[in-house]
């Protein structure tokens, strides 16, 4: 094999150890030609994360010095998976309104999904509290993969959304996000080993692409891939993957288990483990509970560990295993899945296919282990690749496979960096995702409409459309779901809004026509009377939102004048106003003189084009304030009151007068404006203490009295208690 150009290095790099395959196409199966695999020291990766990135980086190293020994040329590429223990999955949502109905295009369509991707990853930032340390200390997630959910067309549940007419669209999706430092300590293992990702996928994923083939996907299947720090699960129905998780329990825990309780480092209780493991599968129709595993503990002595105590030892931390894998399932599904499929190192814990079975609620034999072999279409070196471990790595190798383009590489958008994983060559839309760019401006908005009503008639005047984003890869025009290429440089140019509307108070009424006319001498041409929101305006007047537009033709002698503001000097000489009590008064001091073309005529005439109108204006005569204020209205009447059965007649208040805040007697000249203020002189306010003085009441106690009881009406009044008409008022001492 002279270079490696049909092969596919894939590396599975877990918690407990790395596994690695070489393998191949050959016709329509997956010929495997090496496989290695290496366990870690001092335990350099705990629940799938990598923590120590060069002891890591070593494992990798001399499996990859292994398998370029035997083929005789360097390794330059690899496919790997990132560990599902930092697996994000949300929900996000889009809604788009239109102005009017349009057909939705496949741009439109993708656009609203990247939308929802954006809107999960929203809600991503606003619940770090939920991610774990290591994923808020860079604070950053990628986005590697959705899936439409559904979508509605104007509320309506709809297949597919291209070609369709709506006003209303919604998309709703789930969206898959790994944070920045999972991917970045599995890229730093392989840069120091001097290779480059070829694929990139989750294990889950992975898993899922050999254990569940296309064929099996109608059926409602749960699969777990145990390992040793994580338990990754995917769920299968509708001949589609619904979903992926994890628990953050997996091998570890049994094993940790077994060293707490005998006193075991942890490499020698994973060898106690594995041994009880062999002995379970080699004998499963022995009676071994009584033989007996030989350890080693910390202080060097020996100990001979009976199985039926470590099964003991170990089966409340595997019914827990079993119980938070269960629960995630049904949490996920929504009811008990058809059958569970367990794969990985993991699932060969002793009691767990059975305690999971009974978590579920499922017979025994629907929950079982698949390993390696039960596999389809693998030739070649599969004698050491026995057992359910191997399923992960042969997953991650066929979907290198299966798309042999870059899982990871890099474009710029607007000069920044990008890196773009997902399994596929990415498009525009991935790497506008992947730089945080705000898809709001896809489509520019209309400029905002502005309503107005015109005579009791509404209006509505619409803003010009926007102009929607540019996009721009190496020079030439691209859209939101055109394919970029390692190295590509994108510019995107945000979607510009149109502009509200505006306009003049002429540009929404119809034609006005004008007249020309004679005024006292001089020639005019009258616009009719146009008013806003009750003021006069000029047909260029810029109109407001929501004002009221009233205008009327010029057809009465009196209308002219308004439009040619002489009827504001007719009246200030035959109108007299004043203010009364705050309110403004006007009072006509006598008929306008007016002649039309000739003729005396009233303000209410008629009038046409050509016509010759002559006014004159009068002489305002002198008034005084009580030829305005009639101040016996004002007066007070008077009030009959019943005082211990003695019948008193009061008479009422006199009024007061007020010119211009001074008191006034009513003689006084007013003049236009002035402000008189009138206090009425009504007894309404007549009170016990005013009644008891105007009848000379004297409150001298008879001898041997020393309270004065008052009451009005049948009700104990005070001296401030109001005293109406035809009252009853009883005077007591006590």
């Amino acid at each position: 094999m002279k270079n490696d150009r049909e092969l596919i290095f894939a590396l599975d790099i877990g918690t407990r150890s790395v596994v690695g395959i070489l393998a191949k196409v050959t016709g329509e199966n997956v010929q495997i030609v090496h496989t290695a695999s290496e366990e870690h020291h001092n335990r350099a990766m705990l629940d799938g994360q990598i923590h120590d990135v060069e002891q890591v980086a070593g494992v990798v190293s001399r499996i990859k010095e292994r398998f370029e020994s035997k083929i005789g040329f360097p390794l330059q590429e690899v496919a790997v998976a990132a560990a599902g223990r930092a697996l994000i999955t949300l929900n996000g949502k889009a809604t788009r309104q239109f102005p009017v109905i349009r057909e939705l295009t496949t741009e439109d369509v993708f656009g609203f999904e990247l939308a929802a991707v954006q809107d999960a990853e929203r809600q991503l930032n606003n619940r770090e509290e939920e991610i774990d340390a290591t994923q808020e200390s860079n604070g950053v997630c990628h986005c590697v993969g959705y899936s439409v959910i559904r979508a509605y067309l104007d509320g309506q549940v709809i297949g597919n959304l291209v070609g369709q007419r709506a006003k209303t669209a919604e998309v709703e999706v789930i969206a898959t996000f790994l944070p920045r430092v999972v991917v970045d300590s599995l890229f730093s293992v392989l840069n120091r080993v001097n290779l480059k990702v070829k694929s990139l996928t989750l294990e889950p994923i992975a898993a899922s692409n050999v254990a569940i083939t296309p064929n099996m996907r109608q059926l409602n299947l749960a699969l777990v891939d145990i390992g040793a720090g994580t338990s990754d699960i995917a769920l299968t129905a509708g001949n589609t993957i619904q979903a992926y998780a994890m628990v953050p329990v997996a091998g570890d825990e049994v094993t940790d288990q077994i060293c707490q309780q005998f006193l075991l480092e942890f490499e020698e209780g994973e060898r106690v483990k594995c041994v009880l493991q062999q002995l379970i599968a080699d004998g499963a129709d022995d009676d071994f509970s009584e033989a007996n595993i030989v350890a080693c503990d910390i202080l060097g002595l020996e100990q001979k560990l009976l199985v039926s105590t470590l099964l003991a030892t170990i089966t409340p931390i595997v019914e827990q295993l079993a119980g938070q894998v269960a629960d995630k399932i049904l949490s996920l599904n929504g009811k008990c899945p058809q059958a569970v499929i367990l794969v990985g190192g993991g699932s060969l814990t002793p009691l767990l296919p059975v305690k999971i079975a009974d978590r579920l609620g499922l017979p025994k034999e629907r929950v079982g282990v698949k390993g390696r072999e039960s596999l389809h279409g693998l030739t070649g070196n599969l004698a050491d690749m026995n057992g359910p471990e191997f399923v992960t790595p042969v997953g991650i190798a066929v979907t290198a496979i299966k798309n042999q383009s870059p899982g990871y590489y890099e474009v710029t958008v607007n000069g920044q960096p990008v890196r773009l994983f997902n399994g596929q060559l990415g498009t525009v839309g991935d790497a506008l995702v992947a730089a945080r760019v705000s898809l709001k401006q896809i489509h520019g908005l209309p400029g905002l409409a502005k309503t107005v009503e015109v005579n009791g008639q509404v209006k509505i005047l619409r803003g010009t459309l926007g102009e929607p984003a540019a996009i721009i890869i190496n020079g030439i025009e691209a859209k939101l779901d055109s394919a970029v290429k390692p190295g590509d440089e994108i510019r995107f140019h945000a979607a510009k809004s149109g502009k509200n509307a505006t306009g003049m108070v002429k540009d929404i009424l119809p034609f006005l026509k004008l007249l020309p006319v004679v005024v006292n001498g001089r020639e005019v041409v009258a616009a009719p009377l146009v008013t806003m929101n009750g003021k006069l305006v000029s047909l260029d007047t810029p109109f407001v939102d929501g004002a009221r537009i009233c205008y009327r033709e010029i057809e009465t002698v009196e209308q002219l004048l308004a439009a040619t503001g002489d009827l504001a000097k007719i009246k200030d000489t035959y109108w007299f106003s004043y203010f009364l009590n705050g309110t403004e008064k006007t009072v006509p001091l006598a008929t306008p003189a007016v002649c039309l073309n000739g003729e005396q005529v009233s303000l209410a005439s008629s009038v046409q084009a050509g016509d010759q109108i002559v006014f004159q204006l009068s002489d305002k005569p002198s008034l005084k304030l009580n030829e305005i204020v009639d101040i016996n209205r004002w007066q007070g009447e008077s009030i009959t009151v019943d005082v211990n059965g003695e019948v008193w007649t009061l008479p009422g208040k006199p009024a007061v007068l007020c010119l211009n805040g001074e008191k006034a007697t009513g003689e006084e000249p007013i003049c236009q404006g002035d402000r008189i203020e009138v206090q009425t002189g009504h007894s309404a306010d007549l009170i016990v203490s005013e009644l008891l003085y105007q009848i000379n009441f004297q409150p001298v106690p008879p001898e041997g009295k020393n309270r004065l009881e008052i009451v009005v009406n049948g009700l104990f009044a005070e001296y401030t208690t109001p005293v109406p008409n035809d009252a009853r008022v009883e005077l007591t001492w006590q």
